[in-house]
């Protein structure tokens, strides 16, 4: 799925069903692995999977695993290691890539697991407690954040915390921005787009983003503020639009700020910024042109590289811009 909420909403169709199912989640990966920490898969009775470990016969063994056990009482919670090298007898996966992971597996089919996952999505959306998730020996429990217990000798906790929906501001709605919006929301980003232009046809084709307003760009200080977890692209129709939007907002703290438009035109505008007092280190901040550089043309290349940038920059261990 393409981000945690996501894929808890998908479990909770399903336990409102009162379909059994398990859910297998990867609570520990080394080297060269390709199911990473974290990853999550579904596995109702009956209806098609939700998610990946990994993928490969690595996965496969482990949903025909889940199945058998499945018809199991008390098989549940399991761990299984699986090592990926060709010449390993015990755990061996049937992959070569040479790293390893571990997954928990866990069987859900009553009140208790409809509650369970009721609360888990109300966690995504409380602001106000940071949540983890605990998979332990006993079961998953909501804790928060940070408080976690000490461990028998034979038990194993994994813990994961519940972060909330990426967001995406794309200040402009041209084809571009359609391009963009769409990606990101395959990416599990929650977009908002903004325009000054009423009537744009690209406006209405967008069904991508989840929220759209018709602002007054002199005033979007106060629809966009500092915000070190939201990522923010300008695209808007042209070069004075674009200089009126970057002045307003590159003093305020984003997760990322980019900026679309040709070196030539980035060049331009940064003269004239720094002669209007903005420094170096402010300019520095704003990724222009936008996007990785992959000599992209059309709006859905360049939508591919600014949110292959933007990935990049959510995934690094650096500091918010």
């Amino acid at each position: 799925m393409n981000n945690q909420r996501d894929f808890w909403l998908e479990v909770q169709k399903r336990v409102l069903d009162r379909d059994p199912l398990a859910v297998l989640c990867v609570v520990e990966s080394i080297g060269s692995s390709p199911g990473r920490a974290g990853f999550k898969m579904c596995l109702p009775i009956g209806s098609e999977f939700v998610g990946s470990i990994g993928g490969g016969i690595m996965e496969k063994k482990l949903v025909d695993l889940t199945a058998d056990l499945m018809d199991r009482e008390g098989s549940f919670p399991f761990l299984k290691r699986q090592v990926h090298q060709a010449d390993l007898g015990k755990d061996r996966s049937g992959m070569i890539c040479s790293g390893e992971q571990t997954v928990a597996g866990y069987f859900m089919y009553d009140q208790e697991a409809i509650d369970l996952v009721g609360n888990i999505i109300a966690a995504f959306d409380d602001r106000t407690q940071p949540k983890e998730l605990e998979y332990s020996t006993t079961g998953i429990r909501i804790i928060p954040a940070g408080e976690r217990r000490g461990l028998g000798p034979d038990e194993w906790c994994y813990y994961e915390a519940l972060r909330h929906q990426p967001r995406v501001a794309i200040v402009g709605a041209g084809h571009v921005s359609l391009a963009l919006s769409k990606q990101m929301g395959l990416l599990g980003f929650h977009v908002t787009v903004y325009d000054d232009r009423n009537g744009l046809q690209t406006w209405h084709a967008n069904t991508y983003a989840q929220e759209k307003h018709f602002v007054d760009y002199a005033k979007l200080t106060a629809l966009v503020p500092s915000d070190p977890d939201l990522y923010v692209v300008i695209a808007s129709v042209g070069y004075r639009t674009d200089d009126l939007i970057l002045r307003q907002l590159i003093r305020n703290r984003y997760k990322y700020i980019g900026l679309l438009g040709s070196a030539e035109k980035v060049r331009v505008m940064f003269e004239a910024m720094r002669l209007d007092g903005f420094t170096d280190e402010e300019l520095d901040r704003v990724h222009a042109p936008v996007g990785l550089p992959i000599h992209s043309r059309t709006p859905e290349e360049i939508a591919v590289s600014i949110a292959a940038e933007i990935v990049r920059a959510k995934n690094s261990a650096a500091t918010p811009q």
